[in-house]
């Protein structure tokens, strides 16, 4: 096998970004699959060939590689008049090559190959000498039912077939959703949130109204309220984003590599993560029911392996959200101990300003209704949630060949066998 520190630099250069982007292209068709009717019909003459150890490094690292510190450039401390004191918005100060809201990096990947479905737990850099830490979940692929809803029809022939990686990013909404209620809720913002769904009540904030001397706006007029539906679904889509820059990475290494496959809708991203088991296992997410009759199931995580902040993996909601808060300014957080800032410490430098003792009893208060309301957290997403998958294969060079121009593959897809494998698909 030719090393991986080497590929980078052998006759196949990696191209560059905009070469990448010009030519990407989702390319479905790898060896050993059949597309069984229509103008394309064919059946590859090729058997399924597994993706190599190295292949799938630079993948994983393209998608959620840690890359060292990030720089966490923000303002710490609050002005008087201004608003612009948040940056302890940030959850963490290890970098991945890829954005996430507050540092969080609470999006992760899983895999389903001929070896079995992993846990992606850390990816370092492809020349360091060590590997992707996988976890084993299961012996074998993921049995996903080739029918709706959980796999949509026009996937069937391609997804999860053999020889593929089938890769799922998962992204812990729940953490995110912690975090930002300290930001939102904070004296800055002043955001006062109220529950349609139960006859526009506080969600717990009532005494910190400011028409009761609090410091959250509920005056319609000062544009600071809203209601807990729409905060669940934008907290959800800032979060799930991750995703997306996640998949798009591995499609480019994907390309420059001279891989086939592509980004794909999951289905049922709720089945895929294990809600009905006696279907198919999925990834073997716990599923904790909701206290209040009605109330959907909750996917809460895995246990010992990554458990989210929401009971049963907390004892309360009010632990969960003192947890987080530990977790960056107790005594073995991120701020109090300049040696974990990525920036260079200097004398006199001010602290990092924490959240108020008033915002976290305020977050605490609005996390205890919600539980207690709706007998989950959150109310109206998922603690947990895929919602699109990558695939990685060998592209089958006659299908492409046969039925398109020469520009339908690049260099790369032509000579990858050659390059990576040492030997030429015929």
């Amino acid at each position: 096998m030719v090393s991986s520190s080497c590929h980078a630099t052998q006759s196949t250069e990696l191209r560059t970004l905009v070469d990448l982007l010009q030519q990407r292209r989702t390319r479905r068709f790898g060896c050993g699959m059949e597309l069984p009717a229509g103008p394309l019909r064919y059946r590859s003459e090729l058997p399924p060939i597994p993706l190599t150890a190295d292949e799938l490094h630079y993948l994983l690292f393209a998608g959620v590689g840690e890359t060292g510190p990030h720089l966490a450039d923000m303002q710490y401390v609050r002005r008087p008049g201004y608003e612009d004191g948040q940056g302890m918005a940030i959850m963490g100060f290890r970098g991945r090559t890829v954005p996430s809201a507050c540092a969080a990096n609470t999006t992760r990947l899983f895999l389903s190959n001929d070896d079995g479905v992993f846990y992606v737990s850390g990816v370092p850099h492809p020349n360091s000498g060590a590997g992707p830490n996988l976890v084993r979940l299961q012996s074998s692929r993921l049995d996903i039912p080739r029918q709706l809803p959980f796999m949509l029809s026009f996937n069937q022939w391609y997804a999860n077939r053999p020889g593929t990686q089938f890769i799922v990013p998962v992204t812990e909404v729940a953490r995110v959703y912690m975090n930002l209620l300290l930001v939102l809720l904070s004296e800055e913002y002043g955001y006062f949130i109220v529950d349609t769904d139960n006859g526009n009540a506080g969600c717990g904030l009532d005494e910190f109204r400011k028409s009761r001397g609090g410091h959250l706006h509920d005056d319609p007029g000062a544009r600071r309220m809203m209601t807990l539906r729409d905060l669940d679904a934008a907290i959800s889509d800032t979060a799930l984003q991750e995703q997306g820059a996640v998949c798009q990475n591995m499609f480019l290494m994907e390309q420059a590599i001279g891989l086939g496959g592509g980004i794909q809708s999951v289905g049922s991203g709720r089945h895929l993560l294990g809600w009905e088991p006696e279907i198919y296992p999925g990834l073997g997410f716990l599923f904790a029911p909701s206290l209040v009759p009605g109330a959907r199931s909750n996917p809460v995580g895995i246990p010992d392996v990554w458990e989210g902040p929401c009971p049963p993996f907390a004892p309360s909601m009010e632990v969960a959200v003192r947890n987080l808060v530990y977790s960056k300014f107790g005594a073995s957080g991120i701020y109090p101990n300049p040696a974990t800032w990525p920036w260079i410490p200097r004398q006199q430098e001010q602290e990092v300003q924490p959240h108020s003792p008033r915002t976290v009893e305020a977050a605490i208060r609005f996390c205890e209704y919600v539980y207690r309301t709706y007998g989950r957290f959150p109310a109206h997403v998922d603690a947990f949630k895929t919602v699109i998958a990558f695939q990685a294969h060998h592209v089958d060079v006659g299908f492409y060949e046969k039925f398109y121009p020469q520009d339908a593959l690049g260099e790369t897809h032509r000579e990858h066998m050659a390059v990576w494998h040492g030997a030429e698909q015929k």
